[in-house]
This record gives C-alpha cells, structure tokens and sequence, in this order.
C-alpha cells in the first residue's frame, strides 16, 4: 500500500473529506487511494506527487489540475490521475518544483508543466518530448533544471545553470537541449567524472551523481556547501568529485533544495550542507560544508539501504523495514505524528508497524510503499 504525509495527503480517516487533500495536511502516513494500488513512489514536486501503477504512471496533490492543465480548480487534481496520454507506458518518473519528468518503455523521455507549454494551449495535458539519440534509464529534477542517466551510463542536463547546474563549466544562461556533463561520453578528462554514473538526484539548484566506482560527484549552488567541496561558493560549474568521503563507496543520493545525502554500500549515510532545519540529522541547526555520518541511537542497529530528500527534509529507508525522517516538519511531512520539526532521526509511524519497502518525498511531502 502507497502511504503519503505532509502537504499533499488525504485527510485524516473521520474527516469530512476523506479523499480530498485540498484543506489539510496530514502528519501521519495515510493511504494515498483505495481505487488504484500504486506500486512504486516518485520523486515530487510542490504539492503534487507522482507514482507508478505497473506501467502506467499517476499524478494527485493541491498543485496536481495546475500541472496537468486541467479545468477546474486546483482540487480538482488532488485524486491520482492517469497520465493516459503516455501510449508507450512509463519505466521512471521523476518531478522537480513544477515539472515533471517520464521515461517510456522504450527510453524515451517526456516532459511537462507551465513552462513547458506553448502561450495559448488550451487545457489537458500536454507531453513534450525532449531530445536524445540514446535511451534514457533513470531522470532527476530541480527547480528549473533536469537530469537525465542513460543506459550506458552518461548524465545529460538541461533547463537553468544560473548556478552551474547543469555543469557545464561556467554558470549562466540556460540549455533547451541536454548536454553530457558526466560519464563516458562526457568528454571528461578526469577518470572519476567519465566512468559511468549508476544514479542521479537533483537538489533545487545543484546536481548530485554516483559512479560506477563509488565516487559521488556535486556541481552547481553551493552556498551551503551542499557541493561537498569544503568551501562555500555560489556556484560549482563543473562535476567535482566529494573528496571528503574518501574510500567509501558511494551507492545512492538524494538532494535537497541545500542539502545532500548519500548511501554507503556499508549501510550508513552521509549527509553535508543546509541544515536549518535539522536536515543533516546530527540533532544541531549547523551547516556542514563536508560530509557528516549520520549517527543516532535510533540508527545504531539499522542499515541504511536507501535516501530521499525534500525541499528540507530527509528520509531513510533501512533493510529492517523501518523508515526514519528528520529536518523540517511543518507540514506532517516527515510522517511522526507531529506537525514539527526534527533535528534527528525519528521513526515514521507506519500503521500497523508495516515494514516500509521503497519510499521517495516531494518538496513538503513524503511517499511510504509497505510490504
């Protein structure tokens, strides 16, 4: 079962709209919808989600009727609605701020949103496809800037780099195309940044990527030293590796709008820059320019197999089932109970103690899938 919390989810079970996200936030994980079993959360955008329901992928949320230009008022999209106009059937998804991204069947990529839509279209969805000559695997999205992992390893990014996102080596202007910035066909001359990248994840105005050997690479707005480089800076042009994690393996990633987090393929996560909201997990408000092991006695006995990240929160998920969420929690969003904050890890309260088996979070919102 799909579970959600914060600013997107379904009221609270006794309310007067049961099925209806409109009005109020819920602190506690609820079932996103009994008519659809989504099986597989995406990343999300400002009050919408995305999730996957075998190859068909659904959309819902306050901000949902907007993305899809329906009629209507924006509550008409807060029930998950088939994006039917992808024939080909959806393998990943992804959303930024207000854009969302899909990959077909056949590794194609589609994309949209307000920007992404011509002055003058009426309304219903509209898909545009974005350029590539190669099949594209995985996407990741921003604010204003996506990524995109193809099958053989590459990254391409496009949309905004006014802070270097798209690491192309300078900050400014913007690409409508995607451009390699990493991975073999990247051109790059440093090894770490040409071998294939295995995972993407876009922070509001930053990039993160993993590669084959471990090496967890950062470009773009790093005024909170969300970069990892060990110095603040507005921006970081160019893929650079985060040397301050040394020989360990990186296997995954999850971005913020200021923040990082990595897993280690020795179950323990990493977690550097904005924390003021207590997104670092380290029970403090401080920022990190360079990486900190997030340790707590709640993690003690976990192995962390999985990260996600919010506009400022984060989740983990650990091989036990469990789920853990910290930092910002003003809008239930990070699934205890509570409408607050959280400067360490705090179990989410599942119902029933189901075990959690994927999960993924929006900007003010998190998706749980039980076992």
């Amino acid at each position: 079962m799909l579970l959600q919390c914060g600013f997107i989810a379904n009221e609270p079970s006794g309310g007067v709209e049961p099925n209806n996200s409109h009005e109020l936030a819920s602190a506690a994980p609820v079932p996103v919808s009994t008519a659809v079993a989504l099986s597989r959360p995406a990343a999300g955008g400002w009050g919408f989600a995305l999730a996957t329901a075998g190859d068909r992928l659904y959309s819902w949320g306050v901000n949902s009727a907007t993305l899809l230009a329906k009629a209507g008022a924006n509550e008409d999209g807060v029930d998950p609605a088939d994006l039917d106009e992808v024939a080909a059937g959806v393998s990943e998804a992804a959303a930024g701020f207000d854009h969302g991204l899909a990959v077909t069947a056949d590794g194609k990529v589609l994309v949209w949103g307000p920007a992404h839509r011509p002055a003058g279209t009426g309304t219903g969805l509209l898909l545009s496809p974005v350029p590539f000559k190669v099949p594209i695997v995985r996407v990741a999205a921003g604010e204003h800037h996506s990524l995109a992992l193809s099958a053989i390893g590459d990254v391409f990014a496009w949309g905004s780099n006014a802070e270097g996102q798209l690491g192309s080596g300078a900050a400014g202007g913007a690409s409508a195309e995607p451009v390699a910035v990493a991975g073999p066909a990247s051109g790059a001359t440093d090894a770490a940044v040409a071998a294939p990248v295995t995972a993407i994840a876009a922070g509001a105005r930053h990039s993160v990527a993993v590669s084959s050997q471990g090496h967890c690479l950062a470009w773009g707005w790093s005024l909170h030293g969300q970069c990892g480089t060990g110095k603040a800076a507005p921006s970081v042009p160019a893929p650079t590796v985060v040397a301050a994690l040394g020989p360990l393996k990186v296997v995954g990633a999850a971005a913020g709008i200021g923040h990082t987090i990595v897993c280690t393929d020795q179950g323990d996560a990493y977690a550097w820059g904005l924390n003021a909201d207590g997104q670092l997990g380290d029970g403090t408000d401080l920022s990190s320019l360079e990486p900190k092991l997030v340790e707590d006695a709640a993690l003690a006995s976990e192995t962390v197999t999985k990260a996600a990240a919010g506009s400022r929160h984060t989740l983990v998920l650990c091989a036990s089932g469990r789920a853990f969420a910290f930092g910002w929690g003003a809008f239930g969003q990070l699934g205890t109970g509570k409408f607050a904050s959280a400067a360490r890890p705090q179990a989410v309260a599942v119902p029933g103690g189901a075990q959690v088996a994927d999960l993924a979070a929006g900007w003010w919102h998190s998706l749980f899938l039980t076992r």
